[in-house]
């Protein structure tokens, strides 16, 4: 079904700046990050920190103002015009909160439109679009128009346009926002499996826990500037399609637990360094990590209480 594999992407020092009348506002502060591919990464962070800025610089729908964009072997910065919709159609699979369905169209049709976009023949992209359509659970619902299919529905056959011409970075925003807890599930397992099944490089932006848990990392953004990391990977899975409720709460214990055993290292670290055995600089470098890490597990707890 797929032939290409995930890509590695990297920005470097990618500063974005929206001016307006009377002013500015910078987006972006020098974010400097990689995304390997097979690998699901969640970019969280409160409203207005950079996370759709983020992604929208890396899939190409808007441009930096400084800084460097690298996918596989594209320099994705320095492309304009027709060449930037050619990186979109071709490299890039999206799938948003709006869900950006032709609602003339059938779900197969919708699917079909970007394959036929790239010059693939109707025959070939409606067996293709097919596939994509079992692939998220929705082969029997192909005839149907957006307007008959729920909301899950909907976003699932979003996916499967994203998919359309095999793209080996899939970015995600939002893609959980206005589902419930089953709904959310599907599309959960859809971009996990693409990512850890068929070796795709997976980013989206969330602040739902159910998404978040089962993400490879979360990258925390605050003020337009990369702030902290956590590996989720020790995170109860079993929040996973429970009722956002209940997901919240269990997930926000374990998380609190972890916020405690972080601030007990940070203390058994500082006294290591009273007692002279650490040396000045080992004790700056834990510590700030050790900081971050506490930071950055605090912006998802806060995330959730929000969520």
């Amino acid at each position: 079904m797929f032939v290409k594999s995930g890509v590695s992407v990297e920005v470097r020092d990618l500063v974005k700046i929206y001016k307006y009348k009377g002013g500015e506002v910078q987006a972006l502060k020098g974010v400097t990050a990689s995304f390997g591919p097979g690998t699901l990464t969640c970019v969280m962070g409160p409203s207005g920190s950079g996370k759709t800025t983020l992604l929208n610089l890396i899939g190409g729908i808007d441009t930096p103002t400084g800084g460097e964009v690298h996918v596989g072997g594209i320099k994705v910065h320095t492309l304009r015009g027709v060449e930037l919709d050619k990186y979109r159609l071709m490299n890039v699979g999206f799938v948003f909160q709006a869900l950006n369905l032709i609602p003339t169209l059938t779900a197969l049709e919708n699917v079909m439109l970007p394959a036929q976009m790239a010059g693939v023949s109707r025959q070939e992209s409606a067996k293709r679009a097919l596939e994509l359509l079992r692939l998220v659970g929705l082969a029997d619902k192909a005839s149907r128009y957006p307007e008959e299919l729920s909301g899950g529905e909907q976003q699932r056959v979003a996916i499967a346009v994203a998919l359309a011409n095999d793209p080996s970075l899939i970015i995600a925003d939002e893609p959980t926002a206005e589902l419930d807890s089953q709904n959310a599930k599907n599309v959960v397992d859809i971009l996990v499996k693409l990512a850890r099944g068929y070796g795709k490089t997976v980013i989206l932006a969330t602040h739902d826990p159910r998404v978040a848990v089962n993400t490879d990392r979360i990258l925390r953004l605050e003020d337009g500037r990369l702030v902290g990391e956590v590996k989720p990977i020790d995170l109860e899975k079993s929040v996973v399609g429970t009722t956002p409720r209940e997901a919240s709460v269990t997930l926000s214990e374990v998380i609190k637990v972890k916020i405690a055993n972080v601030e007990k290292e940070i203390r058994d670290t500082e006294e290591m360094f009273r007692n002279n055995k650490l040396t000045a600089e080992e004790f700056y470098s834990k510590v700030s990590r050790l900081r971050l890490m506490k930071e950055a597990l605090t912006e998802l707890l806060t995330s959730i209480g929000s969520s």
